[in-house]
């Protein structure tokens, strides 16, 4: 006795051959007879490649000839062709989830050498999908308007990729950078390995064009306040720090530099040398406007120093300057916000910040920059040149205590600044302290074969990274390191360079908060998933580009920024819409205690309370279907749209029945 199932769809079946794929594994005529026999299907058909151009063509002719409004699709695995089958159903006319997919290739024939057994598991699938078929309701495709603008957090290579990728018609880029100037640590930099090729002369052209661009709004000494909305329509509450120098009329000339009586350690020299409190970031910094600091500035002290503003030829200072917030609608949004590296102080076997000439590698940089403190002369606390450099690995990495992963780029770092010793100071003596080399990409071997070639460069290997101490001796650095091979002596030198972790930004975790996006557990910037999908964060609409979600280099985080926004570019179209996942979460009002145990869970940011504050609400912009929430609801009132409980539980009646039809 058939069982009747209360609605009356009309079911098709296409049972796929896959070539010999299926049909030598599995009996299909007997396949197509019991699909025949379960209620309310009224066509089957055998088709020798569902997915060749004559399966795709002829299928929608014979849903409408028989007035198919459900089909099972007997075939291979829907990861690959599911797509294919909607789109099927679409070219029928037909909604295109009211469709279920079997997949008697890899979980049959692939994996059941015996052909009675293979057929007898493709039964049970096949009773399944019909079984479950019944519970399926067509699902609306939804598509919203969307603004075409665009925010990118962080002016660094990565956001600046980003940013000018973006640029074209029809469109605004907002950037907004924390710092005076734009760049990012990268515009600091007097060579980028592998080639020594000059920093400066290959970013400064890029960095000028976008200060030039008119659609690009640079907003530099800015943070985001607060970002709400959904994809295709955010507002990001953007607040700039008081321009207490007009950007139009400074040009740079440091009239007011001179006169200015006060000086503090200048951060952006690592405190090798000073700066005033009315300063230029550095030379060549862009734009290249002064800037006061408020907290070490004498006016705002109470006292009533106008030097600079008296010195100033352009009149381009203005005290009373006050912070201004904005608001900004922006499609999507980029996070490109960089990296700090690790405080070597953290660690006592290092010496750093207690001992002269222990430096970190961002250090060394700015000494061997020509713009730099030193104007490029490697020179130690004294003023003289030192004898003999040793570079530290790992500083901060792969330790249990600190950061267990590896940076990816400290290694090529030292290799290049161990070169520039040997160019300055062909006599010093150089030395590497290291527990394993990380080579990454095809430029890496060849720049160590290059410095391990060159006279004077000692490796010394350590059984572990952190396998070191430093203590002065005299005017002199000692290191005992803890070696992998060989003897334990100790190596005396001049200058120790700290080749440092790349963390996360101190501010990381409050960022991810008002972007409401994950960390990873280093506490990056986590990933929609790092294989498939590395630059979408967690959240729907926003993109990660750079250091922000883990150590890379210039090239890797220009190409995250090209990226990121090219992901953009698919999706946000001038004047087009958004289409909105179909299959997501709903909250079954009367169930619903209000309880936010699925707030809390939500990865994606998409659910919270109704308008009336009586249950929860899903923003269907923001939900992408991942089922969490589901699982979690203590009073079962979220279900998931093509996923209910009873498509699920006919599926497994069908799937474990014992016999018949």
């Amino acid at each position: 006795m058939r069982e009747r199932w209360g609605s009356m769809p009309r079911i098709g079946v296409f049972v796929c051959e896959c070539g010999p794929n299926i049909k030598d594994a599995i009996d299909i005529p007997e396949l197509v007879r019991f699909a025949g026999q379960i209620e309310h299907v009224v066509h089957v058909e055998r088709v020798p490649l569902v997915c060749a151009p004559e399966g795709r063509d002829r299928i929608p002719t014979l849903i409408r000839d028989h007035d198919i409004s459900h089909a099972v699709f007997a075939a291979c695995s829907p990861g690959e062709h599911e797509k294919t089958f909607r789109r099927i159903l679409e070219a029928a006319g037909r909604n295109p989830f009211m469709m279920q997919t079997v997949n008697i290739r890899e979980q049959c024939a692939w994996v059941i050498h015996d052909r009675d057994q293979a057929t007898a598991k493709a039964k049970r699938l096949l009773r399944g999908a019909l079984y479950r078929l019944r519970h399926h309701r067509p699902i609306p495709i939804r598509e919203i308007d969307c603004c075409p603008d665009v925010l990118v957090v962080g002016a660094g290579v990565a956001g600046i990729a980003a940013a000018r990728t973006l640029s074209q018609n029809d469109r605004q880029v907002f950037l907004v950078e924390r710092s005076p100037c734009i760049g990012g640590m990268a515009a600091l930099y007097e060579d980028l390995f592998p080639d020594a090729n000059c920093a400066a002369c290959l970013l400064e052209p890029d960095l000028d064009e976008v200060l030039h661009d008119d659609r690009i709004t640079v907003l530099t000494s800015s943070e985001v306040l607060a970002v709400r909305g959904r994809p295709g329509n955010f507002k990001a509450t953007i607040k700039q720090a008081a321009l207490r120098v007009h950007p139009e009329r400074c040009i740079g000339c440091a009239a007011c530099l001179e006169v200015c009586p006060v000086q503090v350690p200048n951060e952006f020299n690592v405190g090798i040398d000073t700066r005033k409190a009315i300063y230029i970031p550095y030379p060549g910094a862009l734009p290249h406007i002064a800037t006061i600091d408020p907290v070490n500035c004498l006016r705002y002290r109470d006292e009533s120093c106008s030097a600079c503003q008296a010195a100033c030829p352009f009149e381009a200072i203005d005290y009373e300057a006050a912070d201004t917030v904005r608001e900004v609608t922006a499609g999507m949004v980029v996070l490109a916000t960089g990296f700090q590296g690790f405080d070597a102080a953290r660690s006592q076997g290092y010496g750093y910040g207690k001992r002269d000439n222990v430096i970190t590698a961002f250090a060394f940089e700015r000494l061997v920059n020509t713009a730099g403190p030193t104007e490029g002369k490697i020179l130690m606390a004294d003023g003289r040149e030192p004898d003999s450099v040793a570079f530290i690995h790992c500083v901060g990495s792969r330790t249990g205590e600190f950061n267990p992963y590896c940076s990816g780029i400290c290694c090529m770092t030292a290799f290049k600044q161990a070169l520039q010793v040997r160019n300055q100071l062909p006599t010093a003596a150089i030395h590497h302290f290291y527990a394993d080399l990380c080579l990454p990409g095809k430029n890496a071997q060849r720049l160590f074969d290059k410095t391990a070639a060159v006279d004077g460069i000692e490796f010394h290997r350590l059984d572990r990274p952190d396998g070191i101490q430093i203590r002065a001796e005299g005017d002199r650095i000692s290191i005992a390191p803890t070696r992998a091979k060989g003897s334990d002596r100790h190596v005396e030198v001049q200058m120790v360079v700290l080749a440092t972790a790349m963390e996360p930004r101190a501010d990381a975790a409050q960022t991810a908060q008002i972007f409401d996006v994950a960390l990873d557990e280093d506490g990056f910037f986590g990933s929609a998933h790092s294989v498939t999908d590395p630059v979408a964060a967690t959240r729907e609409g926003i993109y990660l580009a750079g250091c922000c979600q883990g150590p890379a280099d210039i090239p890797s985080s220009v190409a995250q920024g090209q990226a990121a926004a090219g992901r953009i570019l698919q999706k946000l179209v001038p004047g087009g819409k958004i289409t909105l996942e179909p299959i997501i979460a709903v909250v079954d009002p009367e169930r619903c205690s209000g309880c936010r145990t699925c707030a809390a869970l939500c990865p994606f940011g998409a659910l919270d309370m109704d308008t009336e504050g009586a249950c929860m609400a899903v923003d269907e912009a923001c939900c992408r279907g991942c089922g969490i929430c589901v699982a979690a609801c203590p009073s079962g009132a979220i279900e998931l749209r093509h996923y209910s409980r009873e498509a699920l539980n006919g599926e497994l009646v069908g799937l474990l029945k014992s016999n018949g039809i």
